[in-house]
C-alpha cells in the first residue's frame, strides 16, 4: 500500500494529512481572546509620573527647629532642677559634705556654701548667714579638726586642698570669736605655704569688712604672727601679710606698716603705702611719687621691646603692673587727699599723659589727672 505525502515545495515542511496545516507551537499561535498583557507599557506611551518638588523652608525649619526646642526644654528643666536643688540645701548639709572624703563632693559643697554666704541670705530671725554664730562655729570646728590631722603621703595632696577650701570659707564669715583663732592657727610656721596664704587672704577679707562695719577685730594675737611672716623670705606671703596688716587699727600695726615703706620689695612698699594713705597717713604718698618719678625719668622701663630674657620680662611686667596700680590708687584716694597733695601729684603725673608714653599708661594717667583736678 502506497501512502501519498503532500509537501510544500518552497520550504519542505511536512503537511499533516488530516488537518492539512503546519504544526505551530503554542507560543506561535495567536491567542483566542485578544492580545496578552505583558505588564510593560506599549512603545510610544507617555509615562504619567507625579512631579518632584523641593522641600519648603517651613518643612526644613520644622525638621530641625522642633527637635532643637525639645532638647533645649529638657536641658532647661535639668538646669532649673539643679539650681533649685543647690539653693534649697541648708548650710548644715553643706558643712557635712565639706567633711567628706570625696573630693568632688567637697568641691561642690565649697562652691555652694560660698555662693550661699555671698547671696545675702538671712536666717529666720533676719541674721545674715555670714554672721550666724552656729554656722561659724560648725565651720570653724571642722577647719580646726582638719588642720590638726596628720595625713599619710597618699592623702597629703587631697588633705591640703580640703584645708585650703575650709580656710577660704572662714574668710567669708564675720563672727571673729569663732573664726580668728582658727585663722591664727593657719598662719603658724608648720603649715603649708598654700594654707598660710589662704589664711592671710581670709584675714584680710575679714578685716576689710570689719572696717566697713566700724567694728574693729581683736588683733592682739595676730599682729605678732603676721610680723613673723613679714620677717621671712617668702615674697608672696610677705605681700599678703602687708595687706592683712593694713586692716588692723592698732598703733603697733600702723608703726609696722610705716617701717615697710622702705622695704626691698616694691609690692610690699605699695601695699603698705595704700593702707597708710587710707588711714590719712600721708607719708605713704612718697612711695607713689617714687614709682611715678622712676617711670618718668626712665622711659625705657616702659618700652615693651626692651626686655629679652625671662628675668627681664618678669621685672618689666612687675614695673608695669606697679605703675598701673599706683595710678589707680591715686585716683581712688584722690577725694580724701589735701589740696596741697593733689597739686603735687598732678605735677608728678602730668608727664605720663604725654604722647611719648605707651597708650595704656597714658590713658590711665589722663583719668587720674581728671580726678585730681576736679
Amino acid at each position: 500500500m502506497v501512502t501519498t505525502m503532500n509537501s510544500d515545495s518552497d520550504n519542505n515542511v511536512p503537511v499533516d494529512p488530516v488537518n492539512d496545516s503546519t504544526d505551530e507551537s503554542p507560543a506561535d499561535q495567536a491567542p483566542e481572546h485578544g492580545p496578552v498583557d505583558t505588564g510593560e507599557p506599549a512603545a510610544g506611551a507617555d509615562l504619567d509620573l507625579p512631579p518632584v518638588e523641593a522641600p519648603s523652608g517651613r518643612f526644613i525649619a520644622q525638621l530641625f527647629l522642633i527637635p532643637a526646642l525639645i532638647v533645649g526644654g529638657i536641658i532647661g528643666l535639668f538646669l532649673l532642677f539643679s539650681w533649685s536643688g543647690s539653693q534649697t540645701q541648708d548650710w548644715q548639709t553643706l558643712i557635712v559634705s565639706l567633711g567628706r572624703d570625696n573630693a568632688h563632693r567637697r568641691g561642690r559643697a565649697f562652691h555652694d556654701l560660698a555662693q550661699l554666704l555671698n547671696s545675702g541670705k538671712t536666717t529666720e530671725t533676719g541674721t545674715p548667714l555670714g554672721q550666724h554664730p552656729p554656722l561659724a562655729t560648725a565651720l570653724s570646728d571642722l577647719a580646726s579638726r582638719t588642720l590638726a590631722e596628720q595625713p599619710g603621703p597618699e592623702e597629703a595632696a587631697d588633705h591640703l586642698q580640703q584645708v585650703v577650701l575650709l580656710v577660704r570659707l572662714l574668710g567669708l564669715l564675720d563672727v571673729p570669736g569663732a573664726t580668728l583663732p582658727v585663722l591664727d592657727r593657719s598662719l603658724s610656721d608648720g603649715q603649708d605655704p598654700a594654707v598660710r596664704q589662704a589664711g592671710l587672704q581670709a584675714l584680710a577679707s575679714v578685716g576689710k569688712r570689719a572696717i566697713d562695719r566700724e567694728a574693729p577685730i581683736d588683733e592682739s594675737s595676730l599682729v605678732s604672727r603676721i610680723d613673723g611672716i613679714l620677717s621671712g623670705k617668702e615674697p608672696d606671703l610677705r605681700r599678703d601679710a602687708t595687706v592683712a596688716l593694713g586692716t588692723f587699727s592698732s598703733e603697733t600695726a600702723v608703726d609696722r606698716l610705716d617701717s615697710l615703706l622702705d622695704d626691698s620689695d616694691e609690692i610690699v612698699r605699695y601695699n603698705a603705702a595704700v593702707s597708710l594713705v587710707r588711714r590719712g597717713r600721708m607719708q605713704g604718698l612718697s612711695v607713689f611719687r617714687d614709682t611715678i618719678r622712676m617711670a618718668t625719668e626712665d622711659r625705657e622701663s616702659l618700652d615693651l621691646s626692651k626686655p629679652d630674657s625671662k628675668s627681664e620680662i618678669e621685672a618689666f611686667e612687675q614695673r608695669w603692673l606697679l605703675l598701673q596700680l599706683t595710678l589707680k590708687a591715686i585716683g581712688n584716694l584722690s577725694d580724701s587727699l589735701p589740696d596741697s597733695e593733689r597739686t603735687s601729684l598732678v605735677k608728678a603725673v602730668t608727664p605720663l599723659a604725654g604722647d611719648d608714653t605707651p597708650a595704656r599708661i597714658r590713658i590711665d594717667a589722663k583719668r587720674v589727672l581728671q580726678r585730681l583736678e576736679r
